[in-house]
């Protein structure tokens, strides 16, 4: 597991601390500070909390750096909906990508993401482009740029039933032990257009007709573990 973000303290009540007394045991006794149920219910939005919170310090929320080892990335083009991306990041993570490129959207650090990731926010690089669209389309395409001449390979994404000049190829027929950035693009308009002239391969998830497109959480599941997937075969092939 990469490593993650450490909470400067636990809030807990004496409710939850009785209920968990093996799990307890297991906390930085130093960081636990006991309060009461209206006191926990006030530090937080959640509407019926479990009885312990901890707070985390955003300087000691990893900031993405590139690493040579690094050969997995992910790109959310303005992901908007805070439960989808709050997925995306618990997917990834599950997935074993390096890190993550934010082209603007949700906010990672909102509540809402941060509940729906599961933690997963605390342990994954991102970063986070900000400013008018035009500047942070163009700093992401120059960060795709630099990392495609050090040898990834950049796929975008698309529903199987939009008909596109660039050919479509489904996301099994890809090399996957190469290198790999993965666009995922807006959940009602798509990757940028400016993103998907920039880059030829398209690569998209076959699907019935009747459906128009997938939502961009699910379709992070099978784009993302494929790779999981394509290494524990070849794996268990050559202990054969």
């Amino acid at each position: 597991m990469k490593s993650g973000s450490s909470p400067s303290k636990i809030l807990v009540t004496e409710k939850w601390l009785k209920k968990n007394q093996n799990l307890s045991k297991q906390l930085d006794q130093f960081l636990l500070t006991i309060v009461s149920e209206d006191v926990l219910a006030s530090a937080i939005s959640t509407v019926k909390p479990d009885g312990i919170a901890a707070l985390v310090e955003i300087s000691s929320i990893p900031n993405y750096q590139f690493n040579s080892k690094d050969d997995f990335v992910l790109v959310l083009d303005r992901i908007q909906d805070p439960g989808n991306m709050g997925n995306l990041f618990r997917t990834a993570l599950a997935a074993g990508v390096d890190a993550i490129f934010l082209v603007g959207g949700a906010n990672p650090l909102s509540q809402k993401v941060l509940r729906a990731s599961c933690g997963a926010v605390f342990h994954l690089p991102f970063q986070r482009f900000e400013g008018n669209e035009e500047e942070i389309i163009n700093d992401l395409l120059k960060s795709l740029t630099e990392l495609s001449k050090v040898g990834f390979k950049i796929f975008s994404t698309t529903s199987h039933n939009k008909s596109l000049k660039k050919p479509l190829k489904p996301y099994w027929e890809i090399d996957w032990t190469k290198s790999t950035i993965l666009i995922l693009g807006n959940e009602g308009r798509g990757i940028h257009k400016k993103i998907k002239e920039a880059f030829n391969e398209t690569i998209t998830i076959p699907h019935s007709e009747l459906v128009e497109s997938l939502n961009v959480a699910c379709v992070a599941v099978p784009l993302l573990l494929e790779r999981k997937r394509v290494a524990y075969t070849s794996n268990t092939i050559d202990k054969k």
